[in-house]
């Protein structure tokens, strides 16, 4: 690594479309629903929700520009 190398993407945390139960590993689908007693995101929703991170901004990846 030089001196020249520049870092674009930095990590900021979770947005709360990142957190949505159709993307779980526990989601058991429309009838069965989330398979846990108590979700495993709800962590990361809230601190997303407390900081404004809701959605995205378009072009914030490389291929939605």
């Amino acid at each position: 690594m030089g001196k020249k190398k520049q870092i674009i993407n930095k990590w900021n945390g979770y947005y709360l479309e990142d957190c949505i139960c159709r993307l779980c590993l526990y989601y058991g689908g429309k009838k069965v629903g989330c398979r846990l007693a108590r979700c495993c995101c709800e962590d990361e929703k809230c601190e997303a929700e407390l900081n404004g991170r809701i959605r995205r901004k378009r072009g914030f990846t490389r291929w939605d520009i």
